[in-house]
């Protein structure tokens, strides 16, 4: 091993010892993103379940040819690059678009806005393609017993409960890991709309590499975290 690159090599641990530090020192800032972060991202996916489930059982409950058209929009929606999200919505809330009445752009309920039109599609197209694979003669039975349709969505949604909870958990991922409608919707502004990713950008930009590591690690242990309750969610099925 060449002297430059041992030397790099100590370089980097270096750097990610202090990351360490910083994290397990309470750094003032590094924490405050990440509170910022999962705010936003959980009012965000809260509110697309909550839109989510009983849309996606109507078009469930439409018939096979309302699915399919659900789930093709649905998937199609959830490919959605994130900085035309971002765009989009910051024509909308600029001073000069058609709402910039509302004052949202940047700000945090811009920032969820944009992370609901992300975590949508996932839920639905999860969710639906379950309820479509439910056998028909469930959905019958229960309006031939003449079951309300409330109690008959609270129903079904229960039988497929575990893809509410990988759908949900999959919208959390896209919604908490985005960077580019962040970016462009919440201006990254210090203490206010600064997320994780938006601060790693800005560090790694900055050259302080400990800082964008330290966000980085917390970063990828959110996202170890969700997947590994996706896979504990889909062996219990």
């Amino acid at each position: 091993m060449s002297p430059a690159t041992s030397q790099a090599i100590d370089l980097m641990f270096a750097e990610i010892g202090r990351a360490l530090l910083l994290i397990a020192g309470g750094d003032v800032e590094v924490w405050q993103v990440t509170g910022v972060s999962f705010g936003v991202s959980v009012t965000a996916v809260a509110a697309a379940v909550a839109l989510g489930l009983p849309a996606t059982y109507l078009l469930a409950a439409a018939g096979p040819r309302s699915t399919r058209i659900g789930l093709w929009a649905a998937h199609g929606l959830a490919a959605l690059p994130t900085v035309v999200v971002g765009l989009t919505l910051y024509f909308m809330f600029s001073a000069s678009g058609p709402l910039g009445w509302t004052r949202l752009l940047y700000t945090r309920a811009a920032m969820a806005l944009a992370q609901l039109v992300l975590a949508l599609p996932m839920i639905v197209a999860v969710v639906l393609g379950a309820l479509h694979r439910l056998p028909p003669a469930a959905r019958e039975s229960l309006a031939t017993h003449g079951v309300p349709w409330t109690r008959q969505m609270g129903w079904l949604l229960w039988e497929v409960r575990s893809a509410i909870v990988t759908g949900t958990l999959l919208a959390f991922a896209r919604a908490f890991t985005e960077l580019g409608a962040a970016l462009i919707v919440g201006g990254n502004i210090r203490g206010a709309t600064r997320t994780l990713t938006t601060f790693v950008a800005l560090e790694y930009n900055r050259g302080d590499d400990a800082r964008a590591i330290a966000v980085g690690l917390i970063l990828l242990t959110v996202a170890l975290v969700t997947n590994s309750l996706m896979q504990a969610v889909l062996v219990e099925r």
